[in-house]
């Protein structure tokens, strides 16, 4: 080899030497740490504390978090994380709803985001900047907006824990101080005559000099005598229902004018106690009878003042204003006084593992036993449908099982309310078929009714027990009246309610049961067992009314659309909940109040086009009937139906309006490919990129809790996001503590080495 070749290749490799060493030094790459509060682990929690302790049920919760980052080891550091997971009894309400983080000059170190996790978790969480530098980071998270009450709560005293700690809160049962319905109803004489309610003081704080006027319209007149005012209160076991004593009216108030001269108004004052919940209760009569059926709506209005109006100065009014409307009852139909026609769609499952089951057959009956359709058989995805059903009544009967299984011969019952076109879906289940005759198992079927109606009641809770006494478990009631057990072995139980619907009285009967192949086909299930509940009559039921969704297929109306997501807001776009159609395409939100609301789609299952419009409807005030509302979604082009997308040219299934909320893209992701669509509704939101995240095609091959790194202005330009989110803080190879760091000393020994080797290779040709 040459001298001047040598030289230039010596010169080469320690040029190649010291780019290494150098780069080297700058390799050094840092996962951010996630420090995460959830049940008994604290995070960076410190202290946490509810600083008003009386809530109704649509109030903002005021919660302060107080954190610190003192002991941490290594220290806190940009990019890191904190995620405080929200007990059940609180819920976020705002979901994307940001705020900054600022140390006591006012400088920004963090920002913090509400959000509602793939398992419907709410939480809150920070990512932290310009943290680098500084140990002794600590503070405050004073949170006063989109925090609500959470489903899992009581009215009354609530025990809320973060981390592990401990703080409380009284949930009353309505933000509203006043309200007012009517109800129409008949007198002795069999005229339409209308009963309202004022609710005055509903959350018994303090009204001096309360004043209550009421205007009467002229479409009614006030009935002499009718007008009584009760001491009320909440119930702490069936939230949404207050009692009063009907024969203990109070006395002692005044009423302008003398209560025979009221006509169109009166005024009520003097109350005898200024923080008590009470009832007024007064009766109108319809002027035009007709007006009781034939769809006219009755309004009145009531107003409150109440303050310190003496004399002096600092003297304070306040007002406030409660309307009632009750509307008169009208025939509906097609023309020809036909109810509109309902469906049904049955889902057959393995009682082991919830897997569908092929190849069941089932009878269709009327209530009363006539035959409507038989040979009805179940599809690979264990479902078949029955449409055009006229309002009554129905129960399934399984003749026959799939291959392997036993037969299930309970009544499946089901109502078709005539009054919309949903499908209603029902589930059934059958017992895995064993070797030997003694492993047999059964289960047990119940349904819950209004002893008086026979309507279906959904929450009422079972205990079962064997014959020795032991409890086995428990039974709830589903929104159909509906609760199973299954797997049970042979031999003999016992049910017995111990927790009733909201409003009823808890059923005094057990019902005994046999296990076994007793029944006249040989099965090992017992005939359906119905329990009756009679109303509590001290209770009387607020308010607050549901609304279910029920999404279809636009080629199938009768098969439900699992894995929809719908968020709920009223009129004026405010936000009320997100949730995720079920596996028969089916959403229910209660505990809503009068007014008008409407459904959006948020995200779609996969292989379904998103459906951008606005599904509009109205919750009357003293109109008690279930709104069902139907929503209809159309495949996307290429799909076979079975969320597989036929073109992967055009992965993009979401083409939804740039101006719509869209959970599966952020307005400026430039390709961002679905990494893993939600099928089932499981993992919520889980390709959400959010406003200003430029991945440039960057994957997300872990979407177990998207949003983690994809927040804020995140420019990955193509990268992979391996796992977004985690919470891994353990120490592997080439890793640092906590943090994952990455380390480059590999690299940089390599470097070193061929720096040194031309030096020594040099040295020995001089």
């Amino acid at each position: 080899m040459g001298k001047k070749l040598r030289n230039f290749l010596v010169a080469f490799v320690a040029a190649l030497g010291l780019v290494i060493l150098v780069f080297s030094s700058q390799t050094t790459t840092t996962k951010a740490a996630d420090y995460t509060t959830s049940a008994g682990k604290n995070g960076l929690l410190t202290g946490m504390s509810i600083q008003q302790k009386n809530y109704g049920t649509a109030s903002n919760i005021n919660l302060t978090l107080d954190w610190s980052s003192k002991d941490l080891q290594p220290d806190l550091a940009n990019g890191d994380t904190w995620t405080v997971e929200l007990p059940e009894q609180l819920k976020v309400k705002k979901p994307g709803e940001t705020f900054k983080v600022v140390d006591d000059n006012g400088d920004v170190i963090g920002n913090a985001v509400l959000g509602i996790d793939s398992n419907g978790v709410s939480y809150v969480k920070v990512t932290f900047d310009n943290v680098d530098g500084k140990t002794d980071y600590e503070g405050s998270l004073n949170i006063t907006d989109g925090i609500g009450v959470g489903k899992n709560y009581v009215i009354g005293n609530n025990d809320v824990q973060i981390g592990d700690i401990h703080d409380n809160m009284t949930i009353t049962d309505s933000d509203d101080d006043f309200s007012k319905r009517g109800v129409i109803e008949k007198d002795a004489d069999g005229n339409s005559i209308i009963t309202w309610s004022i609710l005055v003081n509903r959350n018994s704080t303090s009204f001096p000099n309360l004043q209550i006027k009421e205007l009467i319209n002229d479409d009614q007149s006030y009935i002499p005598g009718s007008l009584n005012i009760y001491e009320a209160k909440w119930s702490t076991t069936s939230p949404g229902f207050y009692s009063y004593d009907k024969n203990k009216p109070i006395s002692g108030y005044k009423v302008d004018p003398n209560e025979n001269s009221i006509s169109d108004q009166f005024t009520i004052s003097d109350l005898p106690k200024e923080d008590q919940f009470y009832v007024v209760k007064f009766q109108t009569k319809i002027v035009d009878q007709n007006n009781a059926t034939n769809g006219h709506k009755f309004k009145n209005n009531a107003s409150f003042t109440w303050g310190n109006n003496g004399s002096g100065t600092g003297g304070t009014n306040n007002q406030d204003n409660a309307s009632g409307s009750v509307s008169g009852g009208t025939n509906s139909g097609n023309g020809n006084g036909v109810a509109i026609k309902g469906g049904v769609l049955l889902t057959k499952q393995s009682a082991d593992d919830n897997s569908p089951l092929k190849g069941a057959e089932f009878s269709l009956y009327t209530e009363d036993g006539k035959l409507v359709a038989e040979k009805l058989t179940t599809d690979e995805k264990g479902q078949l449908s029955v449409d055009k059903l006229d309002k009554g009544n129905y129960y399934f009967i399984e003749t026959k099982s799939p291959a392997g299984y036993e037969p299930n011969t309970a009544k499946i019952p089901f109502t078709i309310s005539g009054k919309n076109s949903e499908v209603v879906p029902v589930i059934t289940k059958d017992e895995p078929s064993t070797e030997t005759h003694e492993d047999e198992e059964g289960s047990i079927i119940i349904m819950k009714v209004d002893k008086d109606t026979k309507y279906r009641l959904a929450g009422a809770k079972f205990v079962v027990k064997d014959a020795d006494g032991n409890e086995v478990g428990t039974i709830t009631t589903d929104s159909l009246g509906i609760g199973h057990m299954y797997n049970l072995k042979q031999g003999t139980y016992t049910i017995q309610e111990i927790d009733a619907p909201a409003g009823y009285e808890v059923s005094d009967t057990i019902h005994t049961v046999t296990i076994g192949d007793n029944n006249e086909d040989g099965s090992f299930t017992p005939e359906l067992i119905t329990f009756e509940n009679t109303k509590d009559e001290d209770l009387v039921f607020d308010d607050s009314y549901f609304v279910k969704l029920h999404k279809v297929d636009e080629k199938d109306m009768s098969t439900g659309v699992p894995g929809a997501e719908y968020s709920l807001y009223t009129a004026t776009g405010e936000f009320v909940e997100k949730k995720v159609t079920d596996e028969n395409g089916m959403i229910t939100i209660d505990g809503l109040k009068p007014g008008d609301y409407y459904f959006v789609e948020t995200s779609a299952p996969n292989g379904y086009e998103i459906n951008n419009d606005k599904l509009y409807f109205t919750i009357e005030s003293g109109e008690q009937d279930i709104q069902t509302i139907q929503a209809v979604d159309s495949r996307t082009e290429g799909s076979d139906g079975g969320g597989n997308t036929t073109d992967p040219e055009d992965p993009d299934i979401d083409e939804k309006d740039d101006n719509e909320e869209d959970t599966n893209e952020g307005d400026n992701n430039n390709g961002g490919n679905e990494g893993n669509p939600d099928v089932d509704g499981n993992n919520e939101g889980n390709n959400s990129g959010n406003e200003n995240n430029n991945n440039g095609g960057g994957v997300i091959v872990d979407p177990s809790n998207p949003g983690s790194n994809n927040n804020g202005n995140n420019n990955n330009n193509g990268g992979i996001i391996t796992n977004p989110g985690s919470s891994n803080s353990t120490s592997t190879n080439n890793t640092l503590p906590q943090t994952g760091s990455k380390s480059g000393l590999a690299v940089s020994l390599m470097g070193l080495v061929i720096l040194l080797g031309t030096v020594y290779f040099k040295r020995r040709h001089v």
